[in-house]
């Protein structure tokens, strides 16, 4: 691997890892406020200064893909990188509650443009051989921001916390501009002989760039939806149309069920309320101490699942996961009403923080990164617009989890929230055996065949070519 393209992709990444920062800083920040010379905040205020980064997320995950093919990845990535920057001396700095919320809401929407366009950049300056490797590496640096922000805890201090958050962002910033713009980008503008020195420079002087070059043509030709006029609606029958329409809702369900079980599993709660949550349970460890370690396992877990993942199937470790992960915050849930109930449970003080390590190891093997895996799986190349919703319907769901934990709490305590999250995880289980088919080394008409009995076949962009 040429080492341009190695220093490149972990550059870019950077962006993940601010993410992952930024996801997990109020778990260490927010427990700092209402002390003496910081800001008072209450719980409610919390919880919406909590959600405020899914929340601004939620809007820019689609018309995302638009901006970065309009202007390039790199001036995308770029200004999304100063976004992310100067929101850590808004909120690191910031003098009242609002300009908080607001910096955090902003910074999502940057965190959401990242998680489009970044992917997007290293999938294609990598080598056909190593696609695969933009998702693992960019879900490795969220977790390794997740891990260096409950870090920042131990600082107890709220401008150093942000201070040291923002460094990520202000490396990708300085070194970013002298990174070339993505090649397929490039040839998508006419400009090949650019595109070809891009090319050399990522895979070295003596490589040969013609087939490639050849290749992303071809993919630049092709036009990501249908786009019919008068004269071509002859060329669809109804039963043609509606059978595409039956098909992309049908995926789409199944899609967003993935998702409504990912977020509701409620790995966003111990993310963001990591901090609280050991307090409330009473760890064995101290919680900045137990978040960390919970952060560790997660970084570990999440590189070595790459490996588990190519080798079992993707329904078996989604039921895995699923029934794992219930089990241990319904572990949890018990623990809590126990430990709430004034018990003597120091000698099993261990429990709540073996529980959540393990919850974490199961869920970077399983709902963590299968879901997303699905996405390319289950939809053919003309409805990805389709299944481009996934991104925005996650963001949705991590805001409406976030926001209402803390009014989940107020109503009926956090033993009886964990075993809400617990029971959704057990209908999870269902809804893998019932819902998800198998797709690990088998083609998309294949899939269709085991969801359908029949396959289904999408018009295409040639009228000469449609299904009549």
């Amino acid at each position: 691997m040429c080492l341009t393209f190695t220093f490149c992709y972990r550059l870019a990444t950077l962006a993940a890892f601010s993410i992952g920062t930024y996801l997990s800083w109020t778990s260490s920040a927010l427990p700092l406020y209402n002390t003496n010379d910081t800001l008072s905040i209450s719980d409610q205020e919390g919880s919406w200064i909590s959600s405020s980064v899914p929340l601004g997320a939620i809007p820019t995950a689609i018309p995302t893909g638009m901006l970065a093919d309009r202007f390039g990845r790199k001036k995308t990535i770029w200004t999304t990188t100063m976004l992310l920057f100067l929101c850590w001396y808004i909120i690191g700095f910031a003098q009242s509650k609002i300009w908080i919320f607001l910096a955090r809401f902003v910074a999502g929407a940057a965190c959401g443009a990242a998680s489009v366009v970044v992917p997007m950049f290293v999938s294609e300056i990598a080598e056909q051989s190593i696609r695969g490797l933009p998702g693992i590496i960019f879900q490795l640096q969220i977790t390794a921001g997740i891990l260096f922000a409950y870090s920042t805890a131990f600082t107890a201090n709220l401008h150093v916390i942000a201070i040291l958050c923002s460094v990520a962002p202000a490396l990708l910033l300085i070194f970013f501009p002298f990174v070339p713009e993505s090649p397929a980008w490039l040839v998508m503008q006419y400009r090949k002989n650019e595109a070809n020195i891009v090319l050399k420079h990522f895979r070295g002087i003596h490589y040969s760039t013609e087939a490639e070059l050849v290749r992303l043509e071809l993919q630049a030709s092709e036009m990501p939806e249908v786009k019919p006029n008068i004269s071509d609606l002859k060329n669809y029958q109804t039963a043609t149309c509606i059978i595409f329409v039956i098909l992309a809702l049908t995926q789409c369900v199944m899609i967003s069920g993935l998702m409504f079980f990912q977020q509701l599993s409620g790995v966003n709660i111990l993310i963001f309320y990591a901090k609280k949550i050991f307090d409330d349970t009473g760890s064995i460890l101290s919680s900045p101490t137990s978040s960390v370690i919970v952060g560790v396992v997660q970084v570990i877990a999440t590189y070595f699942s790459t490996v588990l993942i190519e080798r079992v199937g993707r329904k078996l470790l989604l039921f895995i996961s699923a029934s794992v992960m219930a089990v241990c915050i319904l572990i949890c849930e018990l623990f809590s009403r126990l430990f709430q109930s004034s018990h003597d449970l120091s000698n099993f003080s261990w429990i709540p923080l073996l529980s959540f390590a393990v919850f974490i190891v199961i869920f970077s093997i399983g709902f963590g990164p299968v879901p997303w895996l699905m996405v390319g799986e289950l939809f053919a190349n003309n409805m990805k617009s389709v299944a481009n919703t996934a991104a925005m319907c996650n963001w949705t769901l991590a805001f409406l989890v976030t926001k209402c934990f803390q009014d989940m709490v107020n109503l009926m305590g956090i033993s009886s929230s964990f075993a809400t999250f617990g029971m959704i995880s057990l209908i999870g289980t269902i809804f893998v055996s019932v819902m998800v088919p198998e797709t690990k080394g088998r083609s998309f008409e294949e899939i269709q065949i085991e969801l359908y009995g029949t396959q289904i076949r999408i018009p295409s962009e040639d009228p000469a070519t449609r299904e009549t």
